[in-house]
């Protein structure tokens, strides 16, 4: 990406609790610019992002570090800038989450560094849709059921 404009969504699709594997992000971190992080290939199943011990020390002093939860569908926003990782899930529950990471079409990735799975590589722009989109199908599937 040639510049850090990027946003994470978070989607929780299982409740997401202290025990279950929650994200921890470190608040303002992201004000940092870009941090220098390195691949860890051994621990994971594919490359992951990582920083070390020192800077994660230095930055959570600095800004704490927070574990949000929620219900299933609790949406999470943060700039792609601010450190995060997840917890292990030591728990006997699910703890499942969809990430997106979005930016404007013309800063997209260049460089791809993770199978297409994880990183899409389809930067066609998103059309919005007319802000009465919704109550027009709702009216629609109304006519339909009636007839």
């Amino acid at each position: 990406m040639p510049e850090p404009r990027a946003m994470n969504i978070a989607v929780f699709l299982d409740e997401v609790t202290e025990f279950n594997g929650p994200l921890y992000l470190i608040p303002r971190s992201h004000k940092q610019g870009v941090i220098e992080a390195g691949h860890d290939t051994l621990t994971t199943s594919y490359p992951l992002w990582t920083l070390d011990k020192e800077t994660v020390s230095r930055l959570a002093n600095e800004g704490g570090i927070v574990a949000p939860k929620g219900k299933p569908g609790t949406v999470l926003l943060f700039h792609s800038n601010m450190v995060h990782a997840s917890a292990p899930n030591i728990s006997p529950w699910n703890r499942v989450i969809v990430y997106l990471s979005l930016c404007h079409v013309d800063n997209h990735i260049r460089q791809f560094k993770r199978p297409e799975w994880i990183a899409h590589r389809d930067f066609t722009s998103i059309d919005p849709l007319d802000d009465d989109c919704l109550l027009e199908l709702a009216q629609d599937n109304a006519t339909l059921a009636a007839e």
